[in-house]
């Protein structure tokens, strides 16, 4: 059942992946439709009810602030997971992650994911992993960078 909700949720995010356009565009934040704003809280909901992150640590994460925080660094990888594109042992598959980017930005977005998954190491708990490379891609190419 879990991994059937997991499906529903990855065909989800590409849909909202695909009609979001992935690139904010100098920050701007796109508008979306009723149906997107609500798979996008959803999820948002369950991690943030998952890990009790707070949302200004998610906020400050686009302006290049990442606190070193179990709940953000666990939230990133919740939302990994809530998508399906993790497993239970923690193992993202990061092909998967950037076959859901529309074409037009697949480029981009590749150099910036692989030039980061080397931070994915199994001596790392799942969490810091995730947090590693969510830094990293923000660092890589900050205006590319989201976290919802």
């Amino acid at each position: 059942m879990q991994k059937q909700r997991g499906a529903m949720i990855t065909a989800t995010l590409h849909v909202v992946f695909a009609l979001l356009g992935f690139v904010y565009g100098a920050k701007n934040k796109p508008v979306f439709s009723e149906e997107i704003k609500e798979i996008i809280q959803t999820v948002h909901d369950e991690c943030v009810g998952k890990t009790g992150v707070s949302e200004e640590d998610i906020a400050n994460c686009e302006n290049g602030i990442f606190k070193e925080d179990v709940k953000l660094k666990c939230y990133m990888f919740c939302l990994l997971e809530v998508a399906g594109l993790a497993d239970e042992d923690g193992t993202v598959d990061y092909d998967m992650l950037v076959s859901l980017i529309p074409e037009e930005y697949s480029e981009r977005a590749s150099k910036m994911i692989f030039a980061c998954n080397h931070l994915d190491t199994p001596e790392k708990d799942k969490c810091q992993r995730s947090f590693d490379v969510h830094k990293c891609t923000y660092e890589k190419d900050p205006e590319f960078y989201f976290l919802f």
